[in-house]
């Protein structure tokens, strides 16, 4: 289970054992910088050659426009966006190997988005907003549609990572969790 908090995850872990009597191991994941990423990616490697579904479910809502990434991008965006994707694309290799055992052959990867890409109704993404010197277009664009921008890119992002990666038996889907129950 990847995560920033151990707390937060090991206490996720442990319900997941009560209901399920399976033990999930703890990887930490901070998605705010692309070095991070990149760290949590090589652990778990070092681990494990396979992987069959891949969650990517952490969300940032309502940073102040001043916060940025690691790597001097908008917090958000960073966060719900390019941290997931960064982490997604350097697990195809594991993906496409979790594909190749399970016995449908394919290997999952779902974006939680959210339905506030529906109310990106602007310029879908305005690049502006994401550069470290574009804090005047943030404030502009204010921090809930700086959210729903972000929520689109995930949504994006799933869409064309499915169109790349379905010949090597990787899915990809988007969802919205406030209308999945």
């Amino acid at each position: 289970m990847a995560s920033r908090s151990r707390d937060r995850a090991e206490e996720e872990i442990r319900d997941l054992k009560e209901q399920t009597g399976k033990e999930a191991i703890f990887l930490e994941l901070d998605l705010s910088g692309l070095e991070k990423v990149t760290k949590a990616v090589n652990e778990f490697k070092s681990n494990e050659t396979e992987l069959h579904i891949l969650f990517n479910s952490a969300a940032t809502l309502g940073t102040p426009p001043e916060e940025l990434t690691d790597d001097g991008l908008d917090l958000q965006f960073g966060t719900n966006v390019l941290g997931h994707a960064h982490f997604t694309l350097l697990l195809i290799p594991e993906l496409a190997a979790g594909a190749k055992s399970s016995a449908d052959g394919k290997a999952r990867v779902v974006n939680v988005s959210s339905s506030a890409v529906y109310l990106n109704h602007w310029n879908l993404l305005d690049w502006k907003t994401l550069e470290s010197d574009g804090i005047a277009e943030r404030r502009k664009l204010g921090t809930v549609m700086l959210y729903n921008q972000s929520k689109y890119g995930a949504v994006a992002f799933s869409n064309e990572f499915a169109r790349r990666y379905a010949d090597q038996g990787i899915t990809s889907n988007a969802i919205n969790p406030g209308r999945s129950s």
